[in-house]
């Protein structure tokens, strides 16, 4: 199992369109990021604003549904596989971005007055039923976070009618179910296309002879077959995608797949999988003299601590992405002042890709909160919410994404593509401020979204008739 939960827990987050960008481990490399001075910090919770969103958290006079609550503090949960014993501390960002926002948030007053409480809950990679049942006995809401079996949460997230605004979807039964809403969504049959569209215009001649190479897990495989589905659906993209699989538990050596990498000529490389395991493969191809001429991978690859393991022999490989990226924290406010909420309200937090999408999800859940008791009696009550988050269809966390349509559960056709260099990353496309950057930061391409077609999954589970879509 060593390395599934990497592997899972990101790669189907979004190609592009719902995919995570991780410029640091700690929250100390935020820091130095952007020597963001004590006064900046503290006056972050102060600004009325997130970027260019007004501030969801504020004083007020409401209450939460006591059938759905208890207390008077809104407790949340923002669940995560951190306590895998193979892995610790697997996907803590979540959890780190949700305690940095909750601290901001509560600093300005709460939600319409009411406190934010944190639920911590850990899943540990394998016992996500048990943590499920903490959820439904502790918290009004699950909001932030991600689970890599996260088709284990169900039925019993129906049952006891949780809603959830999640960080990131990792199967199809999570993503196509019902009660969520994802402000970065992710669809298991409608896929971003801009990075294909990218090396079409730029890198053809690389597209010859394309291969996925993905671990043997079942929902490895099944991003790996809608990879290979929006490959097809591009077309003019060279031949068919070859599939290579490895051992998702880990390979006592890559040195064979490197050299069947050389031996069928392969131009084009995909990897799908955690980036430790994808450092071995880059090591292995640089001991046998090929390397592919491009590859592309999934945002989960924009890591900078991915960068600085692999070194050189990372230089080159592409990431993609959909939100701002950390190199460039001065040209996005809500960057900047994301890293200033975390130097003040959690310094000693963990500072990646993930927080990131764990932010926007609470921002949109505050949100919604507040869209929910304008018309609810100040009252804060879970179908009431979820009903407010689902008539959002423009989003942007505030400028930390590319714009989104949560409402109506549409991916985005734009992005960005980050590229390793010398240990670090560096922006590759669109640049800033030049006649390709069409979309304050990223590119929007006029076909950049494409439905695919195939199985990727069992949906039937996550659907619930009583609570509609």
């Amino acid at each position: 199992m060593r390395r599934i939960a990497s592997a899972i827990a990101v790669s189907s987050l979004l190609i592009l369109g719902a995919c995570s960008a991780s410029g640091g481990d700690t929250a100390d490399s935020g820091s130095d990021t952007t020597a963001a001075s004590d006064t900046t910090a503290a006056t972050a919770a102060d600004s009325g604003k997130f970027g260019d969103l007004d501030s969801p958290c504020g004083p007020g006079n409401a209450t939460v549904d006591p059938a759905q609550n208890g207390g008077t503090t809104l407790k949340i949960a923002t669940p995560t596989d951190k306590g895998f014993t193979v892995l610790p501390g697997l996907d803590i960002e979540l959890e780190d971005a949700a305690k940095g926002f909750i601290g901001w948030c509560n600093e300005q007053g709460g939600i319409q007055g009411v406190p934010l409480e944190l639920v911590e809950t850990d899943a540990a990679l394998l016992q996500v039923p048990a943590a499920m049942e903490k959820m439904c006995a502790e918290a009004f809401a699950m909001v932030g976070g991600g689970l890599v079996f996260d088709d284990q949460e169900f039925p019993r997230f129906h049952e006891c009618k949780m809603i959830d605004i999640p960080g990131y979807t990792v199967t199809a039964t999570k993503a196509e179910s019902d009660g969520q809403v994802q402000p970065v969504p992710n669809p298991s049959n409608v896929k971003p296309t801009g990075w294909l569209l990218w090396a079409k215009e730029n890198r053809a001649a690389d597209l010859a002879k394309p291969l996925f190479l993905t671990g043997n897990a079942v929902t490895t495989k099944n991003v790996a077959l809608q990879l290979a589905a929006t490959w097809d659906v591009v077309g003019g993209l060279g031949a068919k995608p070859e599939i290579i699989e490895y051992n998702s538990a880990g390979e006592a050596s890559y040195a064979p797949y490197a050299q069947q990498i050389k031996d069928k000529g392969i131009t084009y490389l995909s990897f799908i999988g955690a980036p430790d395991t994808f450092i071995s493969v880059l090591k292995a191809l640089d001991e046998i003299g090929y390397r592919p001429g491009l590859i592309m991978n999934d945002g989960n690859f924009y890591d900078q601590q991915f960068a600085e393991k692999a070194g050189a022999a990372a230089d080159g490989v592409i990431a993609r992405t959909a939100y701002a990226s950390f190199e460039d924290a001065d040209k996005f406010p809500a960057m900047q002042q994301f890293l200033d909420i975390m130097a003040k309200h959690n310094p000693s937090g963990k500072i990646a890709g993930l927080g990131l999408q764990s932010f926007s999800a609470y921002l949109l859940f505050a949100t919604a909160v507040n869209k929910c008791v304008e018309t609810n009696n100040n009252v804060i009550e879970r179908e009431c919410v979820l009903k407010a988050a689902k008539s959002i269809t423009s989003w942007t966390g505030g400028g930390l994404h590319t714009e989104t349509n949560p409402g109506e559960f549409t991916p985005s056709a734009c992005g960005a593509l980050m590229v390793a260099e010398g240990g670090s990353f560096k922006r590759l496309f669109p640049e800033i401020g030049s006649a390709d950057d069409n979309s304050n930061g990223w590119h929007c391409w006029e076909d950049g979204i494409a439905n695919i077609t195939g199985d990727f999954g069992d949906v039937t589970k996550g659907k619930d008739p009583t609570r509609g879509s």
